[in-house]
């Protein structure tokens, strides 16, 4: 009898940890759909994020190319520009010059 005892003992006390195991393991998956739900999320963000980075890298790389290529033309329109404004002085300086001859030829033509 006191056998007996011992083994309802043993078998409520292993009846009250297996229960607490069991509530663990509950606790513990329930905590694991959480954490997998939260996982599932950030990977879903970071493609959303990742795939707007893409977007911006082009778009960027887009508007580099844009820049190099205003540049270059203003650097060639600037080099047309002080090639024109060379040409306007040579040809102010050759008007004056003109103008300085032209006052010299009526001076003497008015002398006559």
């Amino acid at each position: 009898m006191r056998e007996f005892h011992e083994v309802r003992q043993d078998y409520h006390r292993l009846m009250r940890e297996f229960n607490e195991v069991r509530q663990d393991y509950h606790r513990l998956m329930s905590e694991f759909h959480v954490v997998r739900q939260d996982y599932h999320r950030l990977m879903s963000e970071f493609h959303e994020v990742r795939q707007d980075y893409h977007i911006l890298m082009s778009e960027f790389h887009e508007v580099r190319q844009d820049y190099h290529r205003l540049m270059s033309e203003f650097h060639e329109v600037t080099e047309d520009y002080h090639t024109l404004m060379s040409e306007f002085h040579e040809v102010r300086q050759d008007y004056h010059r003109l103008m300085s001859e032209f006052h010299v030829v009526r001076l003497d033509y008015h002398s006559l």
